[in-house]
């Protein structure tokens, strides 16, 4: 699996041979977590946000950049389509557009 980065303005690129099964049990622990809650504040959204993008920065590629080099260097669109690509194994076409922001 690949991520593309922005970071410090230079476009980096990340790569990990595989993604762990612990980055999917850990995706399904987090949203058990919010479902049994009735009702959800901002900062526990924030919160199960961060502990989401963690998977990518703590699990799937092991430390080689921060939860804040992945929220500032790229859009949530692209994101959130590399959580699905770790979690699910979609892997989606960006149409050969630009990733950045």
């Amino acid at each position: 699996m690949q991520i593309e980065l922005y970071i410090d303005g230079k476009k980096k690129l990340f790569t990990t041979p595989f993604v762990p099964m612990l980055a999917k049990r850990k995706y399904l622990e987090v949203l058990a977590k919010a479902e049994q809650r009735e009702t959800t504040s901002t900062i526990e959204q924030l919160q199960d946000d961060d502990e989401i993008y963690s998977i990518l920065t703590d699990i799937v590629f092991k430390g080689q950049f921060t939860l804040d080099q992945l929220y500032n260097g790229n859009s949530i669109e692209y994101i959130q389509m590399k959580m699905r690509e770790a979690i699910f194994g979609i892997k989606e076409d960006d149409g050969g557009n630009e990733k950045g922001k």
